[in-house]
C-alpha cells in the first residue's frame, strides 16, 4: 500500500496482507513499448485468439505425447493469468482445464482487462509482484519512466524471476536480456539495428544498499487512516508532513520540561474541511511495553475540558446569555460536593467568568438545570462518549459537569471543530466528503460565536492572538489538556502517562495550554484569526435585569443593556421577587464583626461564630471546616481569612472577613 501526504509526497511503502510488494496500474498507465514486447515474447496472437492459441497449443500438445512430459508451454496470456489465480500444476488434467478456464475468461473479460490482470502480477522475482513494484525496485522509476533496455531486461524475468534478478546475478539477467531481443528479431518486433540501439540505452539500476521505499517511524496516522476507510490500495493522507515534525517536537520539548510526565499526543484540524493535519498519538512509538499506544484515541477522563458543550447546550436552550449570573458557592450534595481548583468561591459572577475560569459550582448548578440525561445526549451526538447515554446516566450523575467519564483527544477535537462549523466528522484523506445538509448541526450559529467569544481570552504561549480555549485536567492530576479553537483552525492537546500515573506537573493551564499555544501561533503566522462580526447579525442588544443578566420580569427593578441570541428567547429571571423572603434565605452573620482582631500572647484568638439561621456549612479560605452551629467557638491564628457559611440550596451564603495580627 501506498500513502502520500497532503503534498503529494510519498511517506510511507508497506505490503499487502500476503507480504507482497504490489502496486497495481490500470491498462491506461502501461507503457505501449511494453505491452508491444511482452506481446511479442509471451504471445503473439493474443488479439485474435479467444483465450487459446490453438497452433501453439497443438504444438504443445504433440511434445508432450512424443517425450512423455510437457516440453514447451503454448500457454496464451490469458491462460498464464488463468494460472495465477488457481495456481499450476504440469499434468494434463490441469490442462484442459486451464483452457476451459481460459475460454471463459475470454467471454466475461475485455482483452485490456486480462492484460492489467496479467502484469499486475507477474513475479518478478523475491515478493515483487507487478511491473510497477519491478520498475521500482530495480531501476528506482516507475514503469511509465523506463527507457527501452530496461523493459526488455523485466520482459524476460518472470519465465525465472529468481534466477534471473538483477539486483543478485546481473550477468544471468543481461543473458537473459539477449534471449529476449533475439526472440524478438525472429518474431518481427525489433530489426537487428533497433536491437543494436536498444543495447546501448544505459540500465539505470539503483542503489541496491539503501531502502527503496520510505517508511514512517511512527505509523499512527496511518493506522487511523485505514481503519477510517478500510480497504484501499492507496492512501493521499491529509497529513501535513512538515506540520507533524513541529507537533511532535513540540510536544516533546514540554514533555522534557515536566516532572513525573511521559508522554503527549495533538491533533491539528483544518475547520473548512474537517481534515486532520497533524496527529501525534505518542512520543516513542517503539518504547516497549506502551509506546504504540495511541493517546490521540485512549480514553481518559477530559476533566473540565468539555464544560463549554455544557454552557453551548444552556446558550442554545434560552437558558443563559454571556452576561448571565451565576452562583459560585458551596454546594453540598447528598453524595457530592463539588469544589473549585484553587478552593475558593466568588459568589455571583457572570457566565463568561465562571466559564472562563472554569469553575465547578456553577457548572454543577448549570447542569441540574438542564439534567444529566439531556447533557448525555448532546455529548453522545458529539462522539464524545465511550458507552451509551442512557447507561452512563445513573452511573455519572452531577459529576458530568467535570468530566465525571471518559472521552478521547480526537472526540473532543472533533467536537471542538464543530464550534468553528467544521464538518461532523474528521477527514484522515486528502478528498474530503462532501457535506450532507440533512446533518445535524451544532446549535445555530449565534450560540456558537457567542460560545467562543466567552472562551476568547490571553492563551499563554500564543501572544495577543484572539483564540478560544479552554483546558481540563482530570481528577487527581493524570490528564492535562487544552483546546484552541480559531475561524481557521482546532488544536488539541493531551498530556500524561499511558499507565494513568499521577503528576502535579499535570494541570491543563500550566501544562497543556502552553503546547497548544505554540501550535496555534504557528498555524496564525500567515493569517491571524479573523472572527466575524456578531452584533446586529447573530446578536441582538435588549435589556436584562442587572442583577440575573436573565430576561426581566415583572418583580426587576434595574436594568443594563447586553447581547442576546437572536431566534432563541431568553428565560424569564425568576431571582427577583418578594425581597423580604429574598434577605430571610440569606444567611446572616450575627458575629463577630468583620475587622481587625489582635493576638494578646496566645496563639489563636476564639471567636463566638453566631449565625442566622442556627446550623451552616463552613468554609475557612476555600476550605469546608463542616458544619457549624450557631454561637459555638471558633479559634483562629494569625493570618488573613474569609469566611463563607450557607446553610443549602434554599440559602445564599454569607461572608465575613476577619484579619487577626
Amino acid at each position: 500500500m501506498l500513502y502520500w501526504d497532503g503534498a503529494g509526497q510519498l511517506i510511507h511503502v508497506e505490503r499487502g496482507g500476503d507480504y507482497r510488494w504490489n502496486f497495481p496500474l490500470s491498462y491506461e498507465e502501461f507503457p505501449q513499448e511494453w505491452i508491444r514486447f511482452v506481446l511479442a515474447v509471451e504471445d503473439r496472437r493474443f488479439w485474435e485468439h479467444h483465450g487459446v492459441d490453438w497452433r501453439a497449443g497443438m504444438r504443445a500438445f504433440w511434445q508432450m505425447l512424443k517425450c512423455g512430459r510437457i516440453v514447451s508451454g503454448g500457454s496464451t496470456i490469458t491462460m498464464q493469468a488463468v494460472t495465477m489465480r488457481t495456481g499450476r500444476r504440469r499434468t494434463l488434467g490441469y490442462k484442459l482445464r486451464q483452457i476451459f478456464l481460459a475460454c471463459q475468461w475470454e467471454q466475461s473479460h475485455t482483452k485490456e482487462e486480462i492484460l492489467e490482470e496479467y502484469f499486475n502480477q507477474l513475479p518478478f522475482g523475491g515478493k515483487l509482484y507487478g511491473v510497477e513494484a519491478a520498475a521500482q525496485y530495480y531501476f528506482g522509476r516507475h514503469a511509465r519512466e523506463l527507457n527501452r533496455n530496461e523493459m526488455i531486461l523485466l520482459a524476460g524475468l518472470p519465465q525465472s524471476p529468481n534466477r534471473y534478478r538483477p539486483d543478485r546475478f546481473p550477468e544471468r539477467a543481461l543473458e537473459r536480456r539477449e534471449m529476449v531481443l533475439h526472440l524478438l528479431i525472429r518474431h518481427g518486433a525489433l530489426t537487428p539495428q533497433e536491437a543494436d540501439r536498444i543495447r546501448q540505452e544505459p540500465l539505470r539500476y539503483r542503489q541496491f544498499s539503501t531502502r527503496l521505499w520510505p517508511r514512517m517511524e511512527d505509523p499512527q496516522f496511518l493506522l487511523m487512516a485505514k481503519a477510517a476507510c478500510p480497504g484501499r490500495r492507496e492512501y493521499r493522507l491529509s497529513l501535513d508532513s512538515q506540520l507533524q515534525e513541529q507537533v511532535r517536537a513540540a510536544l516533546q520539548r514540554q514533555v522534557e520540561r515536566l516532572e513525573g510526565v511521559e508522554d503527549g499526543a495533538a491533533l491539528v484540524v483544518e475547520n473548512a474541511t474537517g481534515r486532520v493535519r497533524a496527529c501525534v498519538g505518542t512520543l516513542d512509538y517503539w518504547r516497549p511495553k506502551d509506546g504504540a499506544v495511541n493517546g490521540a484515541m485512549a480514553w481518559r477522563s477530559p476533566g473540565s475540558a468539555w464544560k463549554p458543550f455544557l454552557y453551548g447546550e444552556a446558550l442554545y436552550g434560552g437558558w443563559l446569555v454571556a452576561e448571565t449570573r451565576l452562583l459560585d458557592a458551596p454546594l453540598a450534595l447528598p453524595d457530592y460536593r463539588p469544589e473549585n481548583y484553587d478552593g475558593t468561591f466568588r459568589g455571583e459572577i457572570s457566565a463568561r467568568e465562571a466559564l472562563a475560569d472554569s469553575l465547578n459550582t456553577p457548572a454543577v448548578r448549570l447542569l441540574q438545570q438542564l439534567g444529566v440525561e439531556r447533557f448525555l445526549r448532546l455529548l453522545g451526538r458529539l462522539g464524545m462518549l465511550k458507552a451509551s447515554p442512557p447507561s452512563l446516566a445513573e452511573k455519572v450523575g452531577l459529576s458530568l459537569a467535570i468530566g465525571g467519564t471518559e472521552s478521547t483527544l480526537v472526540a473532543l477535537a472533533s467536537a471542538y471543530a464543530r464550534l468553528a462549523g467544521a464538518p461532523g466528522e474528521l477527514s484522515w484523506l486528502q478528498e474530503v466528503a462532501e457535506r450532507k445538509e440533512s446533518r445535524e448541526e451544532l446549535w445555530n450559529e449565534g450560540a456558537r460565536q457567542m460560545l467562543l467569544s466567552m472562551l476568547r481570552r490571553p492563551l499563554p504561549g500564543a501572544g495577543e492572538l484572539p483564540v478560544a480555549w479552554k483546558t481540563g485536567t482530570s481528577n487527581g492530576n493524570r490528564d492535562a489538556w487544552c483546546f484552541v479553537v480559531t475561524p481557521q483552525w482546532t488544536v488539541g492537546v493531551w498530556l500524561g502517562n499511558k499507565n494513568g500515573c499521577a503528576s502535579s506537573a499535570l494541570v491543563g493551564t500550566t501544562a497543556a495550554a502552553p503546547v497548544a499555544g505554540t501550535l496555534i501561533q504557528t498555524l496564525s503566522r500567515e493569517a491571524p484569526p479573523l472572527w466575524p462580526a456578531c452584533e446586529e447579525t447573530l446578536w441582538q442588544r435588549r435589556p436584562l435585569c442587572a442583577r440575573s443578566g436573565l430576561t426581566p420580569g415583572p418583580d426587576c427593578g434595574e436594568t443594563r443593556l447586553g447581547w442576546t441570541i437572536q431566534g432563541i428567547p431568553l428565560r424569564r429571571c425568576e431571582v427577583c421577587g418578594d425581597r423580604e423572603a429574598e434577605v430571610g434565605r440569606q444567611v446572616r452573620v450575627l458575629s463577630p464583626a468583620p475587622g481587625e482582631y489582635h493576638l494578646e500572647g496566645t496563639p489563636e484568638i476564639s471567636f463566638l461564630l453566631k449565625t442566622q439561621p442556627p446550623q451552616c456549612h463552613l468554609y475557612v479560605n476555600g476550605e469546608y471546616w463542616g458544619r457549624h452551629a450557631s454561637g459555638e467557638t471558633l479559634r483562629l491564628g494569625k493570618g488573613s481569612y474569609r469566611l463563607v457559611l450557607w446553610a443549602g440550596e434554599e440559602w445564599r451564603p454569607g461572608t465575613l472577613s476577619l484579619q487577626v495580627r
